[in-house]
Formats: C-alpha cells, sequence, structure tokens
C-alpha cells in the first residue's frame, strides 16, 4: 500500500539535501517532492511567483489539503503555515511497507522539524491557525523566523522565611470559692443559784450576816471568731522563649540546554542529528537493565554538543573526560555521571565520527 512520508525543514537547502539523500539510499526522486517559500522557488526556476495563476499560497494549501483530506484540515493547515513562514516540506510516496521506518528515521536524522512543538512556538507569539489566503512571509520576515531566539532558562533556589502564626497563649487568672469547715470549743459560763431548805438555829455567825448584800457573778461565753489572711503560695511568670531549628531544603531546578549541532564545512561530512543511532545504543547498552530512553537522550545530545566545543577539539576522551563530567554535573544536578558517561561517550565519538 502507498504511503506519503512528510518531513517539515527549515530552509529549502535543508530540504534539498534530505531528498539527495534519499536518492543516494535508492528513493527514486520521482517519489521525493519539495514543497518551499515562494522565494525559494523564484531563485531556483527565475520566475516571479505572486505572477503565477491564483497565488502561490493557494497552491500550497491545495496541495496539502489534497495530501491530508478534510478530515484533517489542522495539518494541513499547520504545513501551509510552516511554507508561509519559509520552511519547506518534503514528501515521500512509498509503495514498500517495510521501507516506511527508513525513509522516517532518514527524514529524523537530517534535521526534520517536529510540527507539533513547532506550532506550540507560534501559539506563544499569537498564532491561533492557518488563515487562508494568506501571503508569504517577505524575505526580511523569513530571515528573522529562521533566527529563532531560544531563550537559556536557569532556576535558582532561593530558600527564604516567613513567620507562620502557631496560635495565641492566654494566661488567665480568676478568683474561685471553696468551702471550708473547721470544728472549734466554745465556753460558757453561767451563774447557778441553789436554794436549799435548811432547820436549824441560827448561830452567832448567821445572826452578824444579817445586812444587805449583793454578790454579783459575771457569765461569759465565747463566740467563734473567723478571720483571713492572704498567703502568696505560687508565682506565674508569664513569657516567650526562642528556639532557632536548621532543616535541609531540598527541591530541584531547572536549566535549558541548548544542543548545537553544525554542519560540516567543505572539508569534512555534516553533522546531523544521530536520534536513532543514538535509541539503537540505547536498547544496546541500556534497554535490558529497564528505564526509559528519554532518561538518556539529554545525555547523548549533550556529549553531540561538546563535540563542536572549541575546548575539545583534537583531544581523546580520557583527556576530556575530567571537564565533560564537571560541566554536566553543573547542568545536570544531583544526576549520576557514571550512569549516563556511556551515553555521553558515545554521543560526543559519532559526533566527531569516531564510531
Amino acid at each position: 500500500m502507498s504511503q506519503t512520508i512528510v518531513g517539515l525543514f527549515d530552509s529549502v537547502a535543508d530540504a534539498e539535501l534530505a531528498k539527495n539523500t534519499l536518492v543516494t539510499e535508492g528513493f527514486s526522486a520521482r517519489d521525493i517532492m519539495v514543497s518551499a517559500h515562494s522565494d525559494d522557488i523564484a531563485r531556483a526556476t527565475g520566475t516571479t511567483v505572486d505572477e503565477r495563476e491564483g497565488g502561490f499560497m493557494r497552491g500550497v494549501e491545495n496541495f496539502f489539503e489534497n495530501l491530508f483530506g478534510a478530515s484533517d484540515a489542522d495539518s494541513a493547515g499547520h504545513y501551509s503555515e510552516a511554507v508561509r513562514r519559509g520552511g519547506a516540506v518534503v514528501t515521500v510516496n512509498v509503495d514498500d511497507d517495510a521501507r516506511v521506518d527508513t525513509v522516517r528515521s532518514a527524514l529524523a536524522e537530517l534535521g526534520a522539524v517536529n510540527v507539533e512543538e513547532r506550532v506550540s512556538a507560534w501559539r506563544q507569539s499569537g498564532y491561533t491557525g492557518y488563515e487562508k489566503n494568506a501571503r508569504p512571509y517577505t524575505a526580511d520576515q523569513v530571515a528573522q523566523e529562521r533566527a529563532r531566539v531560544i531563550p537559556v532558562v536557569k532556576e535558582d533556589l532561593e530558600v527564604g522565611k516567613r513567620q507562620v502564626d502557631l496560635g495565641v497563649v492566654r494566661v488567665v487568672s480568676r478568683v474561685v470559692e471553696q468551702p471550708v469547715s473547721e470544728r472549734v470549743s466554745l465556753r460558757e459560763e453561767h451563774a447557778t443559784i441553789e436554794r436549799r431548805p435548811v432547820d436549824r438555829p441560827a448561830s452567832q455567825a448567821d445572826i452578824a450576816g444579817l445586812r444587805d448584800e449583793t454578790i454579783t457573778i459575771q457569765e461569759t461565753a465565747e463566740k467563734a471568731v473567723v478571720s483571713k489572711t492572704a498567703r502568696v503560695v505560687e508565682e506565674v511568670v508569664v513569657g516567650k522563649t526562642a528556639s532557632t531549628e536548621t532543616r535541609q531544603v531540598s527541591d530541584t531546578v531547572r536549566n535549558t540546554v541548548v544542543d548545537v549541532q553544525r554542519a560540516g564545512t567543505a572539508g569534512g561530512a555534516a553533522t546531523t542529528d544521530h536520534a536513532a543511532d543514538y535509541k539503537r545504543d540505547y536498547q544496546a547498552r541500556y534497554g535490558a537493565i529497564g528505564g526509559n530512553y528519554s532518561d538518556y537522550e539529554p545525555a547523548y545530545r549533550y556529549g553531540a554538543s561538546i563535540a563542536s566545543d572549541a575546548r575539545y577539539q583534537g583531544r581523546t576522551w580520557s583527556a576530556i573526560e575530567t571537564s565533560a563530567r564537571r560541566d554536566w554535573e553543573a547542568q545536570n544536578r544531583g544526576t549520576n555521571w557514571d550512569r549516563f558517561k556511556a551515553a555521553v561517550q558515545y554521543g560526543w565519538e559519532r559526533a566527531t565520527s569516531r564510531i
């Protein structure tokens, strides 16, 4: 069954390189088409694209609408927008199902752009979808689009302190009454009068005692008297104490790592994205121990990026490993170098054509 594989590139030069590479690998040039920006076509054909009937972008719209069909209008619009902004699209018709993956891998290694990621970047600057009959970018706009700025973001961990309300402690004093009972003995003194009948002769003493006389007897009684005395039996001292505790605060910070792949000069082969090679090496080296390729991909790409670093030019791996490790650990704090070292070395060796 015939299938069409589509790859988006940033320039017609990249797209033509991909086409020529596929032809070299045995694909027919008749099955490969490059759709590029009007200025690129004008330079290649010597014609004025805007003078064509219906306009350049109308033809681009029709091409992708026919390619994707009415059921996938969004994809047709995104690829049309890519060409409008100066991109170039390579379409490859493949009759042999066994060669579909070969074409996909080749386009990826030759620098094909992830369309969804590119559309996401456009949306950040206001893109809401392809507008029919939109005019192509001017040469200046295309140059600005191709010189996209990649912000390099680094997060720093800032640890501060804030006061947290732990509640209020209130010390309240109040008077309470408590019944107290004590036993006390009270003494009373009363006069006693006793009359006794007597019948005897009066003596001289009795006769001498005949006179007026008053005898006074004091009666007394004790009453309970209650008095209270106050004594301080305890003191409650109200204040605050402060304590200091040292805690270890841990988090993760992110850095933007930009990998640069440089095209080769006239004196050497072009450096390309070796994603397929990285995946094959991952399967052979790490596949049996588990994990995901996405964990190791940054290590492969870091190794490829340092291949273009002037500090490491013309040196062996053993000579650069210490510096490469220091830079890696600075960019990827908390990672285990020994776990990723082999992937970094492979990326470096692949980019420097040592393997």
